[in-house]
């Protein structure tokens, strides 16, 4: 049922109401500026090039909307509109300017993009983390002018606590939120890259990748459980000091090793030149 609150703000927006003909105007091309608050970050040049051609032969059905700052005009609906007419060299391309409140801009923005499904689930959670920061909204407030739950957008917001390169997995579809959330499960960035390539190569679903995450917590527990507290302490230590897995064992006779663990050769030549840098 909340779902349906989805899209109030940028249906108020668009909606076929009169307009003052003052408001409908030709802009030019190279006078509209990119939305501040744009959640979408990716956008496919070969999309742009495809609408470009359609526009050619038929023109813009729909104008883009715009608001007014400080003499210049920035889009709330249309960015990609606006990319098809700098591609086909435009001079000027029609628009609705609307008094919006800036604090709205982001809202409407967002959920403009999440109805036609064209964000990913990172840049859902980046712009639900600037709309909360820029507007000053509580998570509550966030889910109602969204119509998200609540949980939705603790969830949304969580993936955001993902290594950069596991969120960058997520943006391009390697994996989706639901892998992101049951690696978040695990107690550090090097154990949630380590599992995530894991589950990238193998293509394991949200299912097994939950399972996997289990057993690997669950192995840990078993590998700390009774362990010696110096040991454990130098571990910890030599972790701290790598930024990477480590594991230390030795025996009684004074024998033992060092392992070193990395998810891939960057990680391999990063952490080789940090061992092999002189004093």
């Amino acid at each position: 049922m909340k779902r349906n609150a989805l899209g109030k703000g940028i249906a108020a927006i668009i909606s076929n109401q009169p307009l003052d003909p003052n408001k409908l105007l030709d802009l030019p091309v190279e006078n509209v500026y990119p939305n501040p608050f744009q959640p979408r970050k990716n956008f496919r040049t070969e999309k742009i090039r495809e609408l470009a051609e359609s526009m050619k032969t038929s023109g813009i059905i729909q104008p883009v909307v715009v608001y007014k700052k400080d003499g210049r005009y920035y889009l709330v609906v249309g960015e990609r509109r606006w990319r098809a007419a700098q591609m086909l060299k435009w001079e000027k391309i029609p628009a609705i300017v609307r008094e919006i409140p800036e604090e709205s801009v982001a809202a409407d923005s967002l959920i403009e993009n999440i109805q036609r499904e064209e964000l990913n689930a990172i840049e859902i959670a980046e712009g639900i983390d600037a709309l909360g920061k820029n507007a000053g909204y509580s998570q509550q407030t966030v889910a109602d002018k969204l119509g998200m739950g609540r949980t939705t957008v603790t969830n949304f917001l969580r993936l955001l606590k993902l290594p950069k390169s596991v969120q960058k997995s997520i943006i391009d579809g390697e994996m989706d939120q639901g892998h992101g959330r049951a690696l978040l499960s695990l107690p550090t960035d090097e154990q949630i890259t380590e599992v995530s390539s894991l589950v990238i190569k193998k293509k394991l679903s949200v299912r097994q990748t939950e399972n996997l995450v289990r057993d690997c917590l669950r192995k840990k527990k078993t590998d700390t459980k009774g362990a010696d507290p110096d040991l454990q302490k130098t571990e910890n230590r030599l972790i701290k000091l790598l930024s990477a897995r480590v594991k230390l064992s030795y025996k009684p006779s004074g024998k033992g090793k060092i392992e070193i663990f990395f998810p891939s050769l960057e990680e391999f030549d990063r952490i080789f030149k940090l061992l092999n840098r002189e004093s």
